[in-house]
């Protein structure tokens, strides 16, 4: 964590496959392209917490790559309800804000995959699915969005932000075949 002079308060920043929630007085950040995040909260207790995730599902189904990490938007959002839930956040309680699924990358890279609107369609879905309400949300465009999430009002603050749109383009190619080469290799030999 580290000290945002201009809140007064301490930040964690997220980035793709991460989470974190927490009661305290604190700041979760993020920077969003193709990727989403869904701020989750109970108002009540109040306890609230933040993914970023850049897929939904892994390309290939391999029971392996279902763990407990957030890579996946499957796995992210499980992670992060049961870490609430183990803050003292109630299951029929939380409350969703959800931001992202922009299209950052070029189009040519989009050829086979509409990353973002899958990413766009699954949490909708997966909300509506779990009965969890979405208060807000600011998904799509061209933009990339920073995101801080105060998770003890349930407060969001965005901006959306061009100047690193290359930067983070490049930053989910990336991370995205890295994503590939995890499920496509899975349970395979490699050969140097």
């Amino acid at each position: 964590m580290k000290s945002n002079s201009q809140f007064g308060k301490l930040e964690q920043y997220i980035g793709p496959g991460g989470y974190y929630s927490s009661r305290d007085d604190v700041i979760i950040s993020t920077l969003l392209g193709s990727c989403i995040s869904v701020a989750l909260y109970d108002p009540g207790v109040p306890v609230g917490g933040m993914n970023h995730f850049m897929l939904p599902f892994p390309k290939v189904r391999d029971d392996s790559l279902y763990s407990s990490t957030a890579m996946y938007g499957i796995n992210a959002m499980e992670v992060l309800i049961n870490d609430i839930l183990k803050k003292g956040g109630r299951k029929n309680c939380l409350r969703a804000k959800v931001f992202g699924g922009s299209t950052v990358l070029a189009f040519d890279r989009q050829a086979t995959y509409d990353i973002p609107k899958m990413n766009i369609t699954f949490i909708f879905d997966f909300l509506e699915r779990e009965h969890l309400p979405v208060d807000s949300y600011s998904v799509g465009g061209s933009s990339a969005r920073k995101i801080w999430f105060f998770p003890q009002t349930a407060r969001v603050l965005m901006s959306y932000s061009k100047a690193s749109s290359g930067g983070l383009a490049r930053r989910e190619n990336i991370y995205s075949q890295k994503l590939l080469e995890s499920t496509s290799n899975a349970g395979k030999p490699i050969l140097f």
